[in-house]
């Protein structure tokens, strides 16, 4: 039996079209590995190329749209000029606060708690400290305070009406954490789009990444949860959204989603949940390195200052790809000699390695769904642990890599001799 949230979205939306009768929302069995409490599973069973649900393009939610809503044309009345991202995210916000928004029934389907770490409480938020998703999190909270705090009072003070009080920070990080991990690509809306228009997207593709623009929400079809390697086919036409097997599913078996080959790094930040053992997780690198500009007229002698350079993305082995990727090794003999630079490289690696190899034992326990002594494990520490097992992963393949490397320059050069740059992989 659905929540009753969810049964009223559902009666909602079938009302004005969709087709969702093969599908059902539940609780998933051991949901603390999932990215919240529920998924979508099959009524009955599916066959490949079979269509898993259609929504009308009426229930797809786009900036667009929301521009549109009394809430979208208030804001652009103060703010002319108004970004999209907060046009989306205020139009979110009421529809949660406001029980007359034509939204209401989606956003009320939602979870209550944003997934998003950004809006997680400080002491887990700490937990990130010294990464680079910590960072991350810390940047992105902190531009979201300055943009709640630029257009909030200002609404509140013309459109009191509208913007009551109710429209606070912890709202305005639910909205984000809503978009943010709920989005699919723009192109799946088709507002004002032409008669003949069609987009398709199939996951055994390169998914389209999220910054094609601000992207759009799909309702019930966000509530699928993700598994890589599903195959699954996104359609959009003028008149609805499709959803398609390319695997077929069993009856009562769960429907998954693809939302592409993303790095915990990046499933953290969007959408709030890690993989254990994620083969595609990457490490960002960011060097400091120092510049020598030319002389000038007032300056005769060259002026020299640090520069940051990167995230240079490293990865995990593998047979697809390579650990470095090429203009990791353009930065670095641009201004060292010889193989000094891969001998920095491998003593930044390995500093960067122990902070992570000292937590491995806690962080592989906790990731692999290991009991604590004080009880019950919240599931983000869980997260974090496997974002941080899975850079030390990254960073011990990569270490690995460059001193099979420098063994192999050592073996080749002559012995009296360093071997030359060109040595270096390409």
């Amino acid at each position: 039996m659905e929540e009753e949230s969810v049964q009223a979205l559902r009666e909602h939306l079938e009302r004005q079209g969709a087709e969702l009768t093969r599908l059902r929302v539940a609780a998933v069995d051991g949901s603390s590995h999932a990215r919240e409490e529920r998924g979508v599973f099959a009524a009955s069973a599916i066959s490949t190329g079979e269509v898993l649900a259609q929504v009308p393009q009426s229930c797809v939610w786009s900036a667009a749209s929301a521009r549109q809503s009394a809430y979208g044309q208030a804001f652009a009345e103060v703010f002319p000029e108004g970004k999209d991202k907060m046009v989306f995210l205020l139009d979110l916000m009421a529809a949660r606060l406001d029980e007359k928004h034509p939204r209401h029934a989606y956003a009320s389907a939602l979870p209550k708690q944003p997934p998003t770490p950004m809006a997680w409480p400080e002491n887990l938020r700490t937990m990130l400290s010294g990464t680079n998703l910590g960072a991350a999190v810390a940047e992105e909270r902190e531009e979201l305070e300055k943009d709640f705090a630029s257009v909030m009072p200002k609404l509140q003070s013309a459109r009191p009406e509208l913007f009551s009080k109710d429209f606070t920070f912890e709202v305005f990080l639910w909205a984000h954490g809503m978009w943010f991990s709920r989005r699919y690509p723009t192109a799946l809306g088709a507002i004002d789009q032409p008669k003949d228009y069609r987009w398709q997207r199939s996951s055994e593709e390169e998914m389209e990444e999220e910054s094609d623009g601000e992207g759009v929400l799909v309702p019930f079809m966000d509530f699928t949860n993700h598994r890589s390697g599903t195959k699954i086919v996104w359609q959009a036409d003028v008149e609805k959204v499709s959803f398609i097997t390319n695997e077929g599913v069993p009856a009562a078996a769960e429907v998954f989603n693809h939302y592409g080959d993303k790095s915990n790094e990046d499933l953290m930040l969007i959408h709030g949940f890690a993989l254990l053992d994620n083969l595609y997780d990457t490490y960002g690198l960011w060097l400091t390195v120092k510049v020598s500009d030319e002389p000038t007229a007032k300056r005769r002698r060259r002026a020299v200052r640090t520069e940051r350079l990167g995230p240079f993305h490293l990865r995990r082995s593998d047979a697809r790809w390579k650990e470095f990727p090429s203009e990791l090794w353009q930065a670095l003999s641009a201004g060292s000699a010889g193989n000094e630079h891969l001998r920095s490289l491998s003593q930044l690696l390995r500093e960067r390695l122990e902070d992570f190899q000292a937590t491995q034992t806690r962080d592989r326990h906790f990731a692999a769904g290991g009991a604590a002594e004080a009880g019950d494990v919240d599931v983000r520490i869980r997260y974090i642990a496997r974002y941080r097992d899975g850079q030390r992963q990254v960073l011990q393949d990569c270490t690995k890599a460059l001193e099979e490397m420098l063994a192999k320059v050592s073996q080749e050069a002559a012995p009296a001799e360093a071997a030359p740059v060109s040595a270096l992989p390409e």
